[in-house]
């Protein structure tokens, strides 16, 4: 099979456990968009976090593509946004209500700036390391919010999150999904919205097949992509979900484990 398209996580995958994006992974897929494959960044990140890596690795240059809030906002080469969807603000209200009792942190993100309740627990400054960007602090969500929102980011310890998760789905899972995209971040998510699903778009939006696609993941929002792509990969650091998920398990993100399945399928 030849491929033509590289969909990639961030967080795990793309970059090593300290956050380091490798030279030999960033020139490994250099190498694959010179040999024409176009390379998709594919995030629960908002926009700023996934054009900053787009940019490290000239997917711009070479008609690649970068996602968003895992899928709910797709943007293409030229800075276009051709898909974006909203979680219905709503639903906004009865999902908080089920968090103002808890621990849990909650944060919502608005024109590139991120929101979040003053709620404190050992996980809360993640989403400010992960996105570089400062947590602007609120007293209730719920309230604050007057927009549609692309998801809901509840932080917490993970084992108080899967009780949270459950509650969330039992209660909303007609219009939402909600699933981790660490251990310590629950994503709340508009119904049927996921990274698989926006593969499919950027696919239909260039011309090309699923088949043609390969995709990496560690975490259980990027299962969707992996079994939506034609060949699925896992980083060796992934859930065991999503290693079973996959068509083929890679080293980990801390031993060049995208450039590993590259030089092996690819090159």
């Amino acid at each position: 099979m030849k491929y033509k398209m590289i969909a990639v996580d961030i967080d795990d995958t793309l970059l090593n456990s300290r956050k380091e994006l490798s030279p030999r992974t960033k020139n490994t897929l250099i190498k694959a968009q010179q040999n024409g494959i176009r390379v998709v960044i594919a995030t629960g990140r908002m926009p700023y976090g996934a054009k900053k890596y787009a940019e490290m690795l000239d997917v711009f240059h070479y008609d690649g593509y970068y996602m968003s809030f895992n899928g709910g906002a797709i943007f293409n080469a030229r800075g276009e946004c051709i898909s974006r969807t909203y979680l219905d603000r709503r639903l906004v209200e009865p999902v908080y209500s089920i968090l103002r009792p808890t621990t849990a942190t909650v944060v919502v993100h608005k024109d590139g700036k991120m929101y979040a309740d003053r709620k404190v627990n050992p996980y809360t400054d993640r989403p400010s390391w992960s996105n570089g960007l400062p947590l602007n602090l609120v007293d209730d969500i719920a309230e604050f919010v007057d927009w549609d929102l692309h998801k809901i980011v509840i932080v917490d310890e993970p084992e108080k999150l899967k009780i949270i998760q459950q509650t969330v789905l039992e209660k909303f899972g007609k219009y939402v999904d909600a699933y981790f995209s660490a251990p310590y971040f629950l994503e709340v998510m508009p119904k049927g919205i996921n990274k698989g699903k926006a593969l499919e778009i950027i696919c239909m939006d260039c011309g090309l097949d699923l088949s043609e696609v390969i995709a990496f993941g560690d975490n259980f929002n990027d299962v969707s992509m992996i079994e939506t792509a034609g060949l699925g990969i896992a980083m060796g650091n992934a859930e065991v979900e999503l290693k079973n998920a996959a068509d083929f398990v890679t080293d980990d993100c801390d031993h060049d484990g995208i450039a590993l399945a590259l030089e092996r399928f690819v090159f």
